[in-house]
């Protein structure tokens, strides 16, 4: 095992630990899944958005007791949508009912404004056919000016989700969704959650995109909110 392949496994043992110090993690995690959750009850640094929902509502997540806002006061470009009836069924979570939507521009900007630290950033997109195009997207994700990742909606009915470690060195971050000309880009969901000092060293700054995550030695199967 090369010293590359060492150091990115001790990272991600060393996220993990500091997640289940917070009393987050639990279970062992795909990044582009989501199963049943653990209430929460201490949500000192972070932010719960529900990208699409009307202005001035929220709503509370019935399995982790998590507290979602309305995107409004993030960005004002961008159209509300609800996902296609067809699918949405009992077990749908709430923000995953709806999407906000960018049909105009090249980049569409969230801009958060958490307080210096270091913090696990999570995008969840849901298609669900909400503009009833049945027209899988394409488009990029930018962290500040630098891109993030590619999001390539393969399955209308599949909630994927993207996530990455960032150390907040300034008084605003903006999430940016960027047109690339292979369909409209859009949000279900954005989530930061602070995390304690452990994952850096205290002067370290930059970005840490997640590969995969593991908890070894639970017995249940239960994703962290």
């Amino acid at each position: 095992m090369n010293r590359r392949l060492m150091l990115t496994w001790l990272i991600v043992v060393l996220a993990i630990i500091s997640l289940q110090s917070l009393g987050w993690a639990s279970g062992m995690i795909s990044h582009q899944n989501q199963t049943g959750r653990r209430k929460l009850r201490d949500q000192r640094g972070f932010i719960s958005i529900d990208c699409g929902i009307a202005p001035g509502s929220d709503h509370t997540d019935g399995g982790t007791q998590i507290y979602y806002t309305s995107d409004a006061e993030f960005i004002d470009t961008g159209i509300n949508y609800n996902v296609s009836s067809d699918y949405v069924n009992e077990h749908t979570d709430q923000n995953l009912k709806n999407v906000r939507s960018f049909p105009e521009g090249d980049r569409n900007c969230y801009t958060l404004r958490p307080r210096e630290g270091k913090y696990l950033i999570r995008a969840h997109f849901k298609y669900g056919n909400y503009d009833s195009k049945n027209q899988l997207p394409i488009f990029k994700l930018h962290l500040g000016v630098d891109e993030w990742t590619t999001i390539n909606i393969t399955d209308a009915s599949f909630p994927f989700r993207e996530e990455i470690i960032h150390v907040a060195d300034k008084d605003h971050l903006d999430v940016s969704l960027v047109n690339i000309n292979r369909g409209t880009p859009f949000i279900s969901v954005l989530e930061l959650r602070q995390l304690n000092g452990s994952i850096y060293s205290p002067s370290e700054t930059g970005s840490l995109q997640l590969f995969n995550r593991w908890d070894f030695g639970t017995k249940e199967y239960d994703e962290w909110a």
